[in-house]
């Protein structure tokens, strides 16, 4: 169905309850995957989603469903159902559907126009040659354990009885790699990704080396005893980190005491070496767009600077309960779930120091490179206690790798004890950060 055509089929249907605001969101994906194993093609598959969620207001009263694959009577259902739930709900004057305002004209650059005149065999040439390169890249790399390309096309449409009627259009890239390293008395995973909006900004060469590499340089890992030292963060460990430290800035975790940061404005929450931006306009970012999942632009945002607590990140709602405004995160993790404040493109401000240099100037500590269960540490807290590898450093050199230790402690005091930065800044997915050294983290052994 078209766009015109739904709107036509809500409103005309609403015209029985008077007085009812509505706001539709209509999601349409194209998804295409590609699986290789051993040279030959393993899976291709493609599917298109289509996807609508209602929000209603009637009353001071919010009422919101969902469906797929929308068609005259679902359509006719789905408003019924929405103004029912609005009516078993609670009176909030605090609802609100955003109002049309001007969007920037700049060009964010997240859709690329060429990628459906690319051919399907140079996109599985585009896998064989990341496997390829895995297998050149170190002899010891026995087999590949998955080697996949996934494309997203997605349009979003947002139309509401106040007169927002937006329209984005993106597509993102990704590639992955896993392999299966080693030698004569052990042996290791490694893996590999990458993600972007233009099919040419990924480089399956790279992903392929990098997942050989760090498969290898695990192999005859040991453990450590306990100790308190410094450690080197790889920048992905430090995106995990952050993907739990962005709840605390969450405006609707802050609003109902579900975050340590409340109350906490212009206070020193971290390292003066931190600056973190939510950026929704930064260019070809996956968290980019004009507008947000309730049409207000987004923007740039400072949450941090030097160590200080600037702003939190709210969609309308919690915005106006909070008596702030909209910083243009209103973001639906899918079409199924109301809006709600997430960030758009979340990083910490790179150093200057090279990766080498960072290590160069520990004399005794701990390089990790993977944290497992980041998603299990403390949201409101912060506090976790995690599974790490990586590699022991002495004198600025990696001396030799490490599995099955702990480290634990809370992401505020992690964040807070950082001394230096690299300058190596890497978005993985909508989280982006360097590498980091921090004084001391507490590593538990056997």
């Amino acid at each position: 169905m078209k766009k015109r055509e739904i709107v036509r089929i809500i409103a005309d249907h609403l015209k029985s309850c008077p007085g009812t605001e509505f706001e539709i969101f209509f999601s349409q994906s194209k998804v295409r995957s590609i699986e290789v194993k051993n040279g030959q093609l393993d899976h291709l598959h493609s599917s298109t989603e289509v996807g609508l969620a209602l929000r209603v207001l009637h009353g001071e009263r919010s009422g919101f469903s969902y469906l797929f694959g929308p068609n005259p009577d679902s359509l006719i259902q789905l408003t019924d159902r929405a103004v029912e739930l609005a009516g078993q709900a609670e009176r909030d004057p605090l609802h609100c559907f955003c109002a049309p305002k001007p969007l920037s004209a700049v060009d964010l650059d997240i859709f690329d126009a060429g990628l459906s005149d690319i051919g399907e065999r140079e996109k599985i040439d585009r896998v064989r040659q990341m496997e390829d390169s895995a297998f050149r890249a170190d002899s010891r790399v026995r087999r590949v354990r998955k080697a996949e390309y996934e494309e997203v096309t997605r349009l979003v449409s947002i139309i509401n009885s106040r007169g927002v009627d937006l329209d984005r259009e993106t597509t993102l890239i990704s590639m992955s790699l896993m392999v299966l390293v080693e030698d004569n008395s052990s042996s290791e995973m490694g893996w590999e990704f990458d993600s972007a909006r233009h099919y040419g900004d990924i480089d399956p060469t790279e992903i392929g080396v990098s997942a050989a590499r760090r498969g290898a340089r695990m192999l005859g890992s040991r453990q450590i005893s306990t100790r308190t030292c410094p450690a080197v963060l790889e920048n992905r460990v430090v995106c995990d980190l952050l993907g739990a430290w962005a709840h605390s800035f969450f405006g609707d975790n802050v609003c109902k005491g579900k975050s340590y940061l409340r109350d906490k404005m212009n206070h020193r929450i971290a390292s003066e070496e931190i600056h973190l931006t939510d950026d929704g306009v930064y260019p070809k970012g996956l968290g980019t767009a004009p507008f947000d999942d309730e049409g207000t632009a987004q923007r740039k945002t400072t949450l941090v600077q030097g160590g200080r607590l600037q702003s939190y990140l709210y969609d309308g709602y919690w915005s106006r309960k909070a008596g702030s405004e909209s910083t243009g995160n209103a973001m639906r993790r899918q079409t199924s779930c109301p809006p709600a404040p997430l960030p758009s493109n979340l990083f910490i401000a790179p150093g200057t120091l090279p990766f080498d240099q960072l290590t160069g100037s520990v004399k005794h500590g701990f390089l990790i490179t993977e944290l497992m269960g980041v998603h299990l540490a403390d949201p409101v807290s912060g506090e976790f206690s995690l599974g790490a590898s990586g590699m022991w450093i002495e004198h600025g050199e990696a001396l030799f790798p490490v599995k099955g230790v702990t480290v634990s402690g809370s992401i505020h005091d992690l964040f807070c004890g950082v001394d230096e930065l690299g300058n190596d800044l890497r978005f993985f997915g909508r989280l982006g950060a360097p590498s980091v050294l921090v004084g001391e983290v507490i590593i538990s052994g056997p």
